[in-house]
């Protein structure tokens, strides 16, 4: 049990609908039932906006299951959430190839998993890949999945240094720059292609002790609302992008520490995100997907008062929770 079970089975659906807690009773004056379902009504009509300004474009948006001989490429698809990615990909696309470009392969024997071994923190070798799956398979990529990251060990910033920065900007917003430029289609291609951007909540905010992590999914996010308004400016609709924000995931990369307040900060499943995430992909939606619900109130922290920031922050134990490595 959490704050999200809980928002999500009571709170939020009170919030939908207030006249289901108006309902019961009777002594309730009915200009107050009717305010109730007209909130409901209005709140119902701009869900809906949403919806279509989300997922509209010129053409119908195919599913993955409906394009013949498609080719989902995803980084870092050896582990963690890619590795979860992966299975929920093979399960609900049956016809679909996946390029899984990574440092090392994936456990997952399947022949239509084809591995691409790169060491993402080498341009040159970034270049290169990116160049051999380009010739064999351009015009038939549907799907971009960006996941791979790396963090520095936990450490103060005057301990960090100059190449270890470099490296995991290289990793975690470089590479997935050079995926991008190279894979998605230009401005005269037709195919149809969705650019999922997995970065971190972490990029907006930014604890104690993971300032190159945080920095570099901070230019990740960036770097990805740029282009998704460069494509709603230009009237490019036949390319749809999907960032997710996730809070901390249950893998090896922010283990070996007691993740703090998980009542109100639950660790996320990997499994489950990734069923987010290609439920996303089916619909065509763009914008921003946010796991667990605190991360929608990220931007929002960080724009209060500092006497706030600080009593949140010391609530939370976000600056408190990580080892020195």
């Amino acid at each position: 049990m959490n704050i999200d079970t809980i928002l999500y089975n009571v709170i939020l659906p009170c919030l939908r609908c207030p006249y289901i807690l108006l309902a019961p009773f009777p002594v309730i004056p009915n200009w107050a039932r009717i305010i109730s379902i007209a909130y409901a009504f209005i709140l119902k009509l701009f869900t809906h906006l949403n919806d279509y300004y989300k997922t509209r474009g010129s053409k119908k948006w195919d599913n993955l299951k409906d394009i013949q001989n498609s080719v989902v490429v995803i980084s870092g698809g050896s582990g963690g959430l890619g590795t979860s990615l992966i299975t929920t990909i093979l399960q609900k696309f049956p016809n679909v190839t996946i390029i899984n470009i990574d440092i090392v392969e994936n456990e997952i024997k399947d022949p239509r998993v084809k591995f691409y071994q790169c060491d993402m923190s080498d341009p040159i070798a970034v270049t290169d890949i990116l160049y051999q799956i380009k010739e064999e398979y351009l015009n038939q990529i549907n799907l971009i999945i960006n996941n791979a990251g790396i963090r520095q060990a936990f450490k103060d910033v005057k301990d960090i240094h100059r190449e270890d920065m470099a490296k995991i900007l290289q990793i975690n917003c470089l590479s997935p720059l050079e995926i991008i430029k190279e894979l998605s289609p230009g401005k005269e291609s037709n195919r149809q292609c969705y650019i999922v951007t997995v970065a971190s909540v972490l990029g907006i905010l930014n604890p104690y002790k993971v300032a190159s992590y945080a920095s570099s999914k901070a230019a990740l996010i960036s770097l990805h609302q740029s282009y998704e308004q460069e494509l709603r400016v230009l009237k490019i609709d036949n390319v749809r992008t999907l960032l997710v924000l996730p809070g901390q995931l249950n893998t090896r990369m922010f283990s070996g520490f007691k993740p703090p307040r998980q009542f109100w900060a639950p660790t996320l499943d990997t499994a489950q995100l990734s069923e987010d995430i290609i439920q996303y992909c089916e619909s065509g939606q763009r914008g921003t997907l946010n796991e667990p619900f605190y991360t929608y109130f990220a931007h929002i922290l960080m724009s209060l008062p500092y006497v706030l920031q600080i009593w949140i922050r010391n609530f939370s134990q976000i600056d408190d929770c990580l080892p020195t490595e």
